[in-house]
């Protein structure tokens, strides 16, 4: 095994206990302590990722080499941005600013909007790409022109999310009354099935 996957794997499995253990006995500490390791855990593999441009989480050298490269990159930023943000929570947990800071962001959420819409092109952009290598025109026609067109659908609705984040940044009400009757339209379209 990759001794710095070790250490990644490692890092989860204490960050884990280490939240049980704080919510089981009450330890308010040793929860964010537990925050902060699983996130030093995804931040180390997210990193490990970025620098070989190999996939994340692999215990062995041969593990998951199809992905390597530019699928291996983005998955690697996925992770390391979602070890950041626990690391910020435990921060904010520890200070205790953790509901100051939801407050704010269920009143202005743009950030969170839009880092969602780069999560969702991420995820466009892996599907768009053909990881195996396969060449076949039958594998192309079946499986990887309409994989790819739900990926370049998938970046559409990323950009659309991002725009929605940048509107409700620059523009909070008009951006408000918006979600609020497009929520109000589905709920009414749904019913009416």
């Amino acid at each position: 095994m990759r001794l710095i996957a070790l250490l990644q794997y490692v890092a989860l499995v204490i960050g884990s206990i280490g939240m049980l253990a704080g919510q089981f006995f009450g330890l308010a500490k040793g929860f964010n302590l537990g925050v902060f390791a699983a996130g030093a855990g995804f931040a180390l593999g997210g990193i490990d990722s970025l620098v070989t441009r190999r996939m994340v989480f692999r215990p062995s050298d041969e593990a998951y080499e199809n992905y390597a490269g530019t699928p291996a990159v983005i998955v690697g930023m996925m992770v390391l941005v979602i070890g950041a943000g626990m690391i910020a929570a435990a921060y904010l947990l520890d200070n205790e600013r953790w509901h100051a800071t939801v407050n704010y962001l269920m009143r202005r959420p743009a950030p969170l909007i839009a880092m969602g819409g780069l999560f969702v092109i991420g995820i466009g952009v892996l599907m768009m790409l053909n990881p195996q290598g396969r060449s076949g025109w039958v594998w192309r026609i079946l499986v990887y022109f309409p994989r790819w067109l739900l990926g370049l659908a998938v970046v559409a609705v990323g950009i659309a999310v991002i725009a929605l984040g940048a509107w409700e940044w620059l523009d909070p009400q008009a951006a408000h009354v918006f979600i609020r009757d497009s929520s109000v339209f589905l709920q009414r379209a749904s019913r009416l099935r």
